[in-house]
């Protein structure tokens, strides 16, 4: 019985599975603790970020005189920021989450599309600490839960795809280019002033249209405003558009990352 069980194609794929499995857990888990160690805050680290930028760009989204669409001006920017935030996150994160595991690649016969998911889900968890905070602040400002909000995790599941589409294809280049990986930081910050997060959807609309119109962040950023703040369904038909986005970008992206990801182990 044990023989025949060692031939057995279905079981020695489930116990491939189950290693490639705990190996992703194993990583995530080390890479949130590793991430935390030794700071003085901790886990706070992971809702930092969102809340500063959220001061920040309410700030200067006052400042400029951009519309709120006469919602709290820090939770009408902060519902945006926070999304954003994950994704812009998870974007940069995923080159560099690749080239830290270079030693494993040269150690290890491992999926190389498995770095790439090890970055979404601890992006993720400062994601999910972000959004506590988020749901707090929706509360101070009377801002009620409505059945609108069980269009998040298809929202979630939108941002975190655009962003691994995003990251596999930065890191194709990079890991034999560094340059693309030095500017990705500043190209994120270019997409995140064309994107309406310190400002509303219409306005973006209304002055550039076609901007509006190319780029796949904005239903998806507008969408968790819509749901979180205004207690309305995203815009199917801007999904919908950005869905047939990120379908190409993974079309182009994900086999690029695939042919030149053979060649890792040797430049890691």
């Amino acid at each position: 019985m044990s023989q025949w069980s060692n031939n057995n194609p279905s079981q020695n794929n489930r116990e491939i599975w189950l290693s490639y499995w705990n190996l992703l857990i194993s990583l995530v888990s080390r890479d949130v603790r590793a991430r935390y160690r030794r700071t003085a805050l901790g886990p706070l680290w992971a809702i930092i970020p969102a809340i500063l930028s959220t001061v920040i760009l309410s700030f200067l989204s006052g400042l400029v005189g951009a519309s709120s669409e006469g919602m709290p001006r820090l939770a009408f920017v902060m519902a945006a920021t926070v999304p954003w935030t994950f994704f812009q996150s998870a974007a940069v994160r995923i080159p560099h989450g690749v080239l830290a595991n270079g030693t494993i690649l040269r150690k290890m016969p491992a999926p190389r599309q498995i770095f790439p998911f090890v970055v979404i889900l601890t992006t993720a968890f400062d994601f999910l600490m972000s959004s506590i905070v988020l749901i707090v602040v929706l509360q101070i400002f009377r801002i009620p839960i409505t059945g609108a909000w069980l269009w998040l995790p298809l929202l979630v599941f939108m941002s975190g795809l655009l962003a691994w589409a995003v990251g596999i294809g930065i890191s194709a280049f990079t890991i034999y280019r560094r340059d693309v990986l030095y500017g990705i930081q500043y190209i994120m910050q270019v997409w995140l002033f064309l994107t309406p997060v310190m400002y509303s959807s219409q306005e973006l609309l209304d002055q550039w249209p076609l901007l509006h119109a190319l780029n796949p962040a904005v239903p998806i950023i507008d969408g968790f405003r819509k749901v979180l703040v205004f207690g309305q369904a995203p815009n199917l038909g801007g999904l919908l558009i950005s869905a047939l986005f990120i379908v190409i970008a993974l079309a182009v992206a994900f086999p690029f990352y695939r042919v030149m990801s053979r060649y890792f182990a040797d430049v890691l």
